[in-house]
């Protein structure tokens, strides 16, 4: 189970920001980031409760993205790093679509659209990451928030 957000991690992660660094992460790292991420997207899961519920389930869902916010925000800016943002929100955009989950709110698609923003920076702060870009060129999402990567690199 994952431990609890203390105040200092919700804080800044209430939005993900592009750190600014270039670099890539270590194999560990790495490994260490995807278990991370992995244990951050069980807060953003299908609801199928009754209303009583629903209050906490949207709290679920913003832990959730807080918690993946603080790991974008702390990731270095290299090819690496896109093309785990990417994945990252390949697999938020089949929860939303396919996977029952109830955004209503927005705060998932909050997320998807300053990441997208963040992975804009990426491109202007390294070139190799208009590499990542272009594995979303016959991908087909739900809101769309893939077009704007794809126009970097037509």
């Amino acid at each position: 189970m994952a431990k609890k957000l203390n105040q200092e991690d919700k804080k800044p992660a209430a939005e993900p920001m592009c750190s600014g660094r270039l670099g890539e992460l270590t194999k560990e790292d790495l490994s260490m980031i995807k278990k991370i991420i992995t244990s951050a997207m069980r807060y953003i899961k299908a609801y199928s409760g009754p209303s009583r519920t629903w209050f906490a389930y949207q709290d679920s869902l913003q832990e959730g993205c807080s918690r993946l916010s603080k790991i974008v925000s702390d990731l270095p800016v290299s090819l690496q790093t896109a093309n785990l943002l990417i994945s990252i929100l390949l697999r938020l955009d089949n929860r939303l679509c396919r996977g029952g989950v109830d955004d209503s709110d927005g705060t998932v698609g909050e997320f998807i659209e300053k990441t997208v923003q963040i992975l804009e920076e990426y491109a202007k702060l390294d070139n190799s990451c208009f590499e990542a870009f272009k594995s979303l060129k016959d991908k087909k999402t739900c809101f769309g928030w893939e077009e704007s990567l794809i126009k970097l690199v037509a």
